[in-house]
């Protein structure tokens, strides 16, 4: 018998070449043919269910450098509140785009507006599970944004651009 396996994968890179983050801004589709006997086939086992992990409610500040303003660097200032996000992607001396979306099991899964054309990008950030001490009692406890690096320090500037981003969230709905 033979079965076709298609999978479709988008990557979005207006905002990436801003911020830095190296992305390509194409759609591939690939189809992959394959061989198989249905006498030889086993119950593909399913993995097991990865369950949503998300920051404490708060304010956040992340970058691609270990320290705040660095010139070429992108930031990502936002607010979690119940696993949903607001907030912005920017570079020191530059425009910034805003962001809203939320997190899911292995990501954090963004919608980001473009502050030029108001179009409206999907955008996925990959999450770290970098704890050797987490339980499931505390699941959030050292989760990161994969390639950013948390910064303790909020400046006044982080909190203008996040409240002009969360003042445009509130609009949009």
């Amino acid at each position: 018998m033979q079965k076709s396996l298609k999978v479709s994968v988008s990557k979005w890179s207006t905002l990436a070449s801003r911020v830095g983050i190296a992305l390509l801004g194409t759609s591939v589709t690939l189809s992959v043919a394959f061989e198989a006997q249905a006498a030889y086939s086993k119950p593909v086992a399913q993995a097991p269910a990865v369950p949503t992990a998300t920051l404490p409610d708060g304010v956040y500040l992340y970058g691609q450098a270990p320290k705040p303003n660095e010139l070429g660097k992108g930031y990502f200032v936002f607010e979690n509140k119940a696993g949903k996000v607001v907030g912005a992607l920017y570079m020191p001396s530059s425009s910034f785009d805003c962001a809203a979306g939320e997190f899911k099991a292995n990501q954090l899964a963004l919608m980001v507006t473009d502050s030029y054309d108001r179009t409206a990008n999907p955008f996925e950030i990959a999450l770290d599970r970098n704890s050797t001490i987490a339980s499931s009692a505390n699941p959030s406890l050292n989760l990161g944004l994969q390639g950013f690096h948390k910064l303790n320090a909020v400046s006044q500037n982080d909190l203008r651009l996040l409240n002009v981003c969360k003042l445009d969230s509130q609009k949009a709905q």
